[in-house]
């Protein structure tokens, strides 16, 4: 931000072939004809086991407001699906807020920095002795938003240094181009010291700054509409992290308890999934359930990567 001062997937319908071998081929059962009876999974990888894929979301009992329901598969999916999106919502609503306070942050900052220039333009103005002139350089656009700087530079007192400086983006084209090509390249600047002893860290802004406002520096208009847009941002997603939180939390609540049956049956489950034998020298796929050999990565059964 310009500160204002100077700085130094194939099937047939029959699968069958005439012959005196009639072998058959379908998708639908992933089987070869023939005395092995062997499996072809998607994956490409054969087996004696065929696979019996988990369903992503099953069946469970939870606990939920002190009482054990039971959450079909349907609910089961709602109540996981849920949870995700609450989680993907917050993260939002958090990445929106933190950008907002960045936002806030940089535009009390220019706030400061806008008084401290307007003083020292008026105190300048007050006193001709802290005014100078500077010459002129070619004016910058902000963003192609119509709104200009003025770039200038002048000599110090002893002649030995040239002083940069830049205004804020308040000038638009006419007014830029107006300084630039038609004020003979000058432009009478504020000074933070006496014109007669400018060293080479003189700090200054133009004069007129004393009679800016914040709405005529576009950069701050734009960190303005900026900080309004996620601070909208993060109130509706914080709203809709509400929403999705609830309607998760409505899934168990207008679940129907759980019978005894369905409670033995996930225990049961459960317990099946814990105590399941696993010979030694294999692994048993987390995904499939088929045992695999050590040596093996992934599963002969479905392909799966090894877990464990």
């Amino acid at each position: 931000m310009p500160s204002g001062h100077s700085s130094g997937g194939f099937s047939h319908s029959s699968g069958h072939f005439s012959g005196g071998n009639s072998r058959s081929f379908s998708h639908s059962s992933g089987h070869f004809g023939g005395g092995s009876g062997s499996s072809f999974s998607s994956r490409g990888s054969f087996s004696g086991i065929r696979p019996t894929h988990r369903p992503w979301y099953r069946p469970r009992v939870i606990v939920f407001g002190g009482r054990r329901v039971y959450l079909g598969t349907g609910r089961a999916s709602a109540f996981s699906a849920l949870g995700v999106l609450v989680v993907i919502a917050l993260l939002v609503s958090a990445f929106l807020g933190f950008s907002w306070y960045n936002v806030e942050d940089t535009l009390s900052e220019q706030r400061s920095v806008y008084t401290y220039y307007q003083a020292m333009a008026q105190y300048a103005y007050d006193h001709p002795e802290y005014q100078y002139w500077a010459d002129v350089d070619e004016p910058e656009e902000y963003n192609y938003s119509g709104k200009y700087c003025i770039n200038y530079s002048f000599e110090t007192t002893s002649g030995s240094n040239v002083v940069k400086g830049f205004s804020f983006f308040v000038y638009n084209f006419d007014e830029a181009f107006q300084i630039w090509d038609h004020g003979n390249g000058k432009i009478k600047v504020a000074l933070d010291c006496e014109n007669t002893n400018i060293g080479s860290l003189a700090d200054s802004v133009p004069l007129d700054y004393k009679d800016m406002t914040f709405e005529d520096d576009e950069e701050y208009v734009d960190n303005l509409n900026s900080r309004n847009s996620l601070r909208i941002g993060t109130f509706i997603m914080v709203g809709v992290s509400i929403l999705l939180a609830a309607a998760a939390v409505l899934v168990p609540m207008t679940a129907k308890k759980a019978t005894d049956e369905q409670i033995a049956a996930n225990d049961s489950s459960t317990d099946d999934a814990k105590n399941k034998s696993t010979p030694e020298g294999t692994w048993r796929c987390s995904y499939c359930s088929a045992l695999n050999d050590n040596s093996k990565e992934r599963c002969d059964g479905c392909g799966a990567k090894r877990q464990n």
